[in-house]
């Protein structure tokens, strides 16, 4: 007896042992919400030093257990990841050294900490919720968990060595980044600055070159045209491996298509066409917004999109004209985001009230951005993770240029960045010319939400089951017992 019990103890220290050094973890949820992305586990793969990650909130929080778990995940995935936990409510005097040593001011937020450097999280942040409810008492429900998306270009943030630089051109009536007015950029300079980029405005005119270091140029709707030395300026910065991004308004009747004229032309040379048209979509219109108002979710296969597409999410266009690749061009020009195929390119702008497709309009599905590449690699892998120089796809450092074209500016000012999907599209379009793919978005994992559906008459037969069916059938399998007993 005595070897079989000591057989069973050294049995069960042996299967202790192998669990212990062999152990994997399990996601039985149905949207697989704490399975980490390939692209996070590349970055975690490639992690030099030690981040410490704080989660400084609440038991009782919405969040507190997905982050739990997710960065578990990381944890078993890196040894460089280093998690603790700390009850504001249940250790005071731990929560208090922590707001005294990392400046919190609040409490909900997850502290992630390198080697010179920090980045606070709001949980607010890590997910997205339906206030619905809320007009009827109820609390928000989440719709869906980011934790993997915001943890994941936290991280990257902290081991990257330099922030790429932005500059917005200035003198044609750009958007400014410093307007807080409703067609002003500076709610854009708040996303990207929490996206770890430097951003400052340049004056182009008179330039010779684009400034030294200059990693991304914006030109962010102009209503003036650019001179033939600025545009030979920008070739030499896109043929010398410069990346750009240019927001092309369209001019209504009366107001100058001839000012952006030398712009769109410059355009044509890379193979973009950008015809003098207003973009009508009658099955993507809003309420109570005119016809040139729309809404987009068609997208072309593109790393830009990739989650905006996994999302379901839309974007906004109050005002766009058509971008597309244009024909009799080798240039591989990739479309980003369209209209159905009801929609169309008004090109009759004098009367916007009573639009209908005609001969002269362009005929849709019509593209409304659309990227290029100028050097594209031979890999297809465009999730790989990134260094701390500038990568192509495959990881190799790249040498050329990319080029990215929207057809409106509209979507990323004050009056509408918040608005559906349009801060996704317009920080993923930013990263991925700068070829930062790990900041791309991870789409957001809708949490498990098991319910049981039934009639009425399903709910009544339930209530009585529990209230007398299974009590009553209890008591008449006891008393049948009993009978049963005392016959024999």
């Amino acid at each position: 007896m005595g070897v079989a019990i000591l057989l069973a103890a050294l049995l069960l220290a042996f299967v202790s042992y192998l669990s212990h050094r062999h152990y994997k973890r399990m996601d039985w949820t149905r949207s697989q919400l704490f399975t980490l992305s390939e692209k996070t586990l590349n970055i975690l793969a490639d992690l030099d030093q030690d981040v410490d990650a704080v989660v400084f909130m609440d038991m009782g929080s919405n969040v507190y257990e997905p982050v739990k778990e997710i960065l578990a995940r990381y944890a078993a995935a890196s040894p460089h990841i280093n998690v603790e936990f700390v009850d504001p409510i249940k250790n005071m005097a731990k929560a208090q050294q922590l707001v005294d040593q990392y400046e919190i001011q609040r409490a909900d937020v997850v502290v992630f900490v390198g080697e010179n450097d920090r980045r606070v999280i709001d949980g607010a942040d890590l997910a997205d919720y339906d206030y619905s409810a809320m007009q009827m008492g109820g609390p928000p429900e989440m719709t869906g968990f980011k934790g993997e998306q915001v943890f994941t270009r936290t991280l990257v943030d902290l081991v990257e060595h330099r922030k790429p630089e932005i500059l917005f051109t200035t003198g044609h009536g750009e958007a400014s980044l410093d307007a807080q007015n409703e067609r002003g950029l500076g709610r854009l300079q708040e996303f990207l600055g929490d996206d770890n980029f430097t951003i400052d405005e340049w004056s182009s005119l008179g330039a010779s070159a684009v400034p030294e270091g200059t990693d991304l140029v914006v030109v962010a709707g102009p209503t003036a045209a650019f001179s033939e030395p600025e545009l030979e300026t920008f070739s030499t910065f896109l043929d010398g491996g410069g990346r750009m991004l240019i927001l092309v308004d369209p001019q209504l009747a009366g107001t100058g298509e001839l000012a952006v004229a030398p712009l769109v032309q410059w355009l044509g040379s890379y193979g973009i066409d950008s015809p003098s048209a207003i973009v009508i979509d009658p099955a993507k219109l809003l309420p109570f917004f005119g016809a040139e108002t729309i809404f987009a979710d068609a997208y072309g296969a593109h790393p830009i999109t990739e989650s905006l597409s996994q999302a379901r999410l839309s974007n906004i266009f109050p005002l766009a004209r058509p971008v597309r690749a244009a024909t009799g061009y080798e240039a591989e020009v990739r479309e980003l985001v369209r209209t159905s195929s009801e929609g169309w390119g008004e090109t009759n702008l004098e009367n916007l009230n009573a639009v209908e497709l005609g001969d002269d309009d362009v005929v849709g599905p019509v593209s409304l951005g659309v990227a290029l590449d100028l050097n594209p690699q031979p890999s297809s892998d465009e999730t790989s993770a990134p260094s701390a120089e500038a990568a192509d796809d495959s990881g190799a450092p790249s040498t050329g240029g990319r080029l990215v074209v929207f057809g409106d500016s509209d979507f990323m000012t004050n009056a509408q960045i918040g608005q559906a999907g349009n801060v996704n599209l317009i920080v993923n379009t930013m990263n991925w010319l700068v070829e930062r793919q790990s900041h791309l978005g991870i789409a957001p994992k809708a949490p498990d939400d098991v319910r049981l559906s039934m009639t009425p008459g399903e709910r009544n037969f339930m209530f009585w089951l529990v209230l007398l069916g299974l009590p009553s059938a209890s008591a008449l399998i006891g008393i049948f017992s009993f009978l049963r007993r005392r016959r024999r």
